[in-house]
């Protein structure tokens, strides 16, 4: 399976359609402020409202960033949040079931939704007028509809592990929707992606993982997009300091963790390679390796979290 994670960073914007999801968690201001530009469509989870809220006003956008649905128990959102958005035709909708949570709540929507939202989203509008279409209702056109969830994982350690715990069960619940063995909207089951405070975080499953890493961050002899200087940068009056600076979606570091058994690793492109390695809690674990190709790959016999740190410029304030 491929992932290209800095597709969502990019100035021109994913060519696939993607939602954000805001959990009830510190927002990454400087990763959402790229990722709303070209998001398909923006749902809070509950007391996410909140922060969304907050963030917003202190930017002066309170009544021009909106989400488009709020969705929960609503027994965390403030009153005066909630009736902030409501004047402003945001839908709110309360979901009493308590046998799941807001961040499931929501994500249940999404998929239940996710052919009309990807037909609303720019990005399938320019795949539709190259085509020379008007629409497209063939469950064959519509791509999957992925999903970036923002939450921190610097506060509490018990909400941090509850919310590896959700990615990684939505991951399994995707893969279901995917493989058909769920039924749901056409352009369900799109991969996740779990944008915290300093990183981008996802599951692999089973099998070959390609994960393109381009722009990372990483020493010169690794970086075949950091060009040596040419005779003419270096005469008087054209500083090196004013050579264009490339802008990155990651810094090097990476981990790869076992989360529901011990795990056998092969991976290809990061400083310390293994093969056929044997990873788990209690064990060996590999964290603060370090990306060295625009390509890497991890074969895994089960499912294991990957985690990459974002470059320093969409980190968290």
């Amino acid at each position: 399976m491929e992932w290209d994670p800095s597709r969502f960073f990019r100035p021109e914007g994913s060519p696939s359609p993607y939602a954000l999801l805001m959990l009830n968690q510190p927002i990454n201001e400087k990763a959402f402020a790229v990722l709303s530009q070209h998001a398909s469509y923006i749902i809070c989870a509950d007391g996410g409202a909140n922060r969304l809220y907050d963030m917003m006003k202190a930017q002066g956008k309170e009544f021009t960033q909106l989400p488009d649905k709020i969705i929960g128990d609503l027994d965390s959102i403030r009153p005066a949040v909630r009736q902030h958005y409501e004047d402003l035709n945001v839908s709110v909708v309360k979901d009493p079931d308590q046998y799941s949570t807001d961040f499931t709540k929501c994500l249940k929507y999404l998929n239940s939704q996710a052919s009309e939202i990807i037909k609303k989203s720019p990005q399938h509008q320019k795949i539709s007028d190259s085509q020379g279409n008007t629409s497209t209702n063939g469950p064959a056109s519509i791509p999957r509809l992925e999903i970036l969830i923002l939450g921190g994982l610097g506060g509490r350690v018990d909400q941090a592990f509850s919310q590896i715990h959700h990615l990684y069960m939505m991951t399994q619940t995707q893969r279901q929707l995917k493989d058909g063995s769920l039924e749901e909207s056409p352009g369900a089951g799109g991969n996740l992606y779990l944008i915290s405070e300093e990183s981008i975080s996802f599951v692999l499953n089973e099998g070959k993982n390609t994960i393109l890493t381009p722009r990372t961050n990483r020493p010169a002899e690794y970086d075949s997009l950091r060009q040596a200087p040419n005779q003419d940068q270096l005469i008087e009056g054209s500083p090196l300091s004013k050579l264009p600076e490339t802008e990155y979606f990651f810094e090097e570091n990476i981990g790869i963790i076992p989360l529901s058994a011990p795990a056998s690793i092969t991976t290809q492109g990061f400083e310390w390679d293994v093969e056929n390695w044997q990873t788990e809690i209690g064990g060996q674990i590999s964290t603060s390796n370090h990306i060295r190709a625009d390509q890497v790959e991890v074969s895994t016999n089960v499912p294991v979290l990957f985690t990459a740190e974002l470059a320093q410029r969409l980190k968290r304030a």
